[in-house]
C-alpha cells in the first residue's frame, strides 16, 4: 500500500540528466503539489555519464551558481535519476510479513541479481500478492542501486550545504505522480488503467509500464535527441538538414501522407521512428505476452521529445493504443511544462515504499 507524507515545507526536487538538469521547488499535501519555482540548467557536457557523476567539481560548481540564480530557499533536496547501473528485477518469494522481506533479500538477494550485497543498497515494492496451490506467494520489484552512485550524490548535495532527503530513480518518480492523480489533460481519467509511461529524453527512452503506482516492466532504450542529432549531423549541409528536420518533425503525420518524391532527410526521420517505435514494441510485447490478462490501456508521453507535433496520434496509430501527451495532472498545480518536469515533480511524492 502506498502511504503519501505530506511535505508541508517546500523542497526542492532535482531531476539530473546527462543533457539538463530540472529542477523544482514546491510542496505537497493532501490536496496535491504546488510548485512555486522551476527552472532548467543545461548539464555540463560529460559531467554525467550513465547517471554517474564524473566531474564533482564541474557539477557542484554549476549548481551551486544555477540554484543561487534560481533564487531556491529550500534546503532539503530530493534527487532523481536513472542509470543502466540501476538494477530492477521482478521476483517471486513467499509470502511473508512486510518487514521479513527485506531480511529475506539481504540473505538471499545473490540469488536473484548479479550484485554482491555489500556493494549496492536494496530496496523493493509490492507488485502482487496470490495463491499458487494453497500457498502464499509473493510478486515484488527489487530495485538496487550502487553504493558509490549513493555516495556520490549525497556528497554532492552535502557540499552544496543542502539537507539530502532521497535518492529516487525516475521510473520510481512517475508512477507515483500517476499513481497520485485521476485525471490527465482534464479529460482523461488515469484510475484502474494500465499505462505505459514513455520518456523519450536526450540520450535514451525510458519505457515504464505502470498499474496502480506500481512498476511492472521498467526498460531503458538507448535512442532519445540527441541519435537525432548525431543522424543529421552526418548528411550533406546539416545545418539546412536541422531546419528541414525542424519543420517536418512539427507535423510528423503528414510525412507518411505526403505523396511527394522521398529526401535523405526524410527517409531518416522515418527509419529514426521505426527504431524507436520497434524497441518500444518489443517492451510491449514482452509484457503482453507474460499473462494472457496483461493489458496497456493508455500511452503517455513525456520528455523533451514529447513536445514533436502530432507524435501522441503517430503513437496511437502504431500501437493502436490511446496516446496523449502530458500537458495537466488534476493534483498538480504547476504553471510550466509538465512534460519536462514530470520527474521532478513525482519525485516530491514520499511513500512508505521505495
Amino acid at each position: 500500500m502506498l502511504i503519501p507524507f505530506v511535505l508541508k515545507r517546500k523542497v526542492l526536487s532535482i531531476d539530473i540528466g546527462a543533457h539538463t538538469i530540472k529542477v523544482v521547488e514546491g510542496s505537497s499535501n493532501q490536496q496535491g503539489i504546488k510548485i512555486n519555482n522551476y527552472f532548467t540548467i543545461r548539464t555540463p557536457a560529460n559531467s554525467i555519464v550513465d547517471g554517474i557523476i564524473m566531474d564533482k567539481d564541474l557539477l557542484h560548481y554549476i549548481l551551486s551558481e544555477e540554484l543561487s540564480k534560481g533564487k531556491t530557499k529550500a534546503k532539503n533536496v530530493i534527487l532523481t535519476i536513472n542509470s543502466s547501473k540501476i538494477i530492477t528485477r521482478e521476483i517471486q518469494i513467499p509470502k511473508v510479513k512486510y518487514d521479513v522481506i527485506d531480511k529475506l533479500l539481504k540473505f538471499q538477494i545473490e540469488d536473484y541479481l548479479p550484485v554482491k550485497i555489500d556493494d549496492y543498497v536494496v530496496q523493493f515494492k509490492i507488485i502482487d500478492q496470490y495463491y499458487v496451490d494453497e500457498v502464499g506467494k509473493m510478486k515484488i520489484l527489487v530495485i538496487a542501486m550502487p553504493k558509490g552512485l549513493i555516495d556520490d550524490y549525497y556528497e554532492l548535495i552535502i557540499n552544496l550545504r543542502l539537507n539530502p532527503l532521497v535518492l529516487d530513480y525516475q521510473p520510481n518518480s512517475i508512477s507515483k505522480l500517476l499513481k497520485s492523480n485521476n485525471i490527465v489533460n482534464d479529460s482523461f481519467p488515469l484510475n484502474n488503467l494500465t499505462l505505459a509511461s514513455i520518456d523519450i529524453g536526450h540520450d535514451t527512452t525510458k519505457i515504464s509500464i505502470i498499474k496502480d503506482g506500481k512498476i511492472l516492466v521498467t526498460k531503458i532504450i538507448d535512442i532519445g535527441g540527441n541519435y537525432i542529432e548525431k543522424r543529421i549531423s552526418s548528411l550533406d549541409n546539416p545545418k539546412n538538414n536541422l531546419a528541414d528536420f525542424n519543420a517536418y518533425i512539427r507535423h510528423i503525420n503528414s510525412i507518411y501522407t505526403d505523396d511527394s518524391e522521398e529526401s535523405d532527410l526524410l527517409r531518416m526521420i522515418k527509419s529514426i521512428i521505426s527504431s524507436i517505435t520497434e524497441k518500444i514494441e518489443v517492451v510491449f510485447r514482452y509484457y503482453l505476452t507474460r499473462d494472457t490478462k496483461n493489458k496497456i490501456d493508455m500511452i503517455l508521453l513525456s520528455g523533451g521529445m514529447a513536445n514533436i507535433n502530432g507524435l501522441d496520434k503517430l503513437f496511437s496509430n502504431v500501437f493502436n493504443i490511446p496516446t496523449v501527451t502530458i500537458e495537466s495532472l488534476d493534483n498538480v498545480n504547476f504553471q510550466g511544462p509538465i512534460i519536462d518536469y514530470a520527474n521532478a515533480i513525482g519525485s516530491m511524492l514520499r511513500t512508505a515504499e521505495v
